[in-house]
């Protein structure tokens, strides 16, 4: 144990890859954006004030069964893991933006995307089964 103590030089190497380390995992993780509107606009007037994203969130049935959190949300990051189910033809991706991990329900005809993958979605933002935040896709893209 003493003879390893007594090599500063892989000291310092060590501590240097894992400064390494946690800039690149920072970096990854800082990447992307997640954009709420809690509320739908009432009026004209708070319309015109939303980004431009915003019609794509009334352009499906948000589901019933889960807690809405968010009127819509738009989440642009990395896809770290896909899954399918529970239902059959029901696609999930787990993405990191902005030092969160969202969970989006893909539309059904869309393929699932790899790991790695920027994507960016809009939706309905809800509380999934898990406690995660899910946002259901009414528009997807990679």
């Amino acid at each position: 144990m003493r003879a390893a103590l007594d090599h500063p030089r892989l000291w310092r190497t060590t501590a240097l890859l894992a400064a390494l380390l946690l800039a690149a995992l920072l970096f990854v993780c800082a990447q992307g954006s997640l954009a709420v509107i809690a509320a739908r606009p009432a009026t004209s007037a708070q319309a015109t004030a939303l980004p431009s994203w915003e019609p794509w969130c009334t352009r499906g049935a948000p589901r019933k069964e889960r807690e809405r959190l968010a009127f819509c949300a738009r989440v642009e990051g990395r896809v770290l893991e896909s899954t399918h189910g529970p239902a059959a033809g029901e696609a999930h991706v787990a993405v990191i933006s902005d030092f969160h991990i969202v969970i989006v329900r893909l539309p059904e005809s869309v393929t699932t995307p790899r790991r790695g993958t920027n994507v960016v979605a809009i939706g309905p933002l809800f509380r999934a089964r898990d406690g995660q935040r899910e946002v259901q896709a009414f528009r997807f893209a990679t």
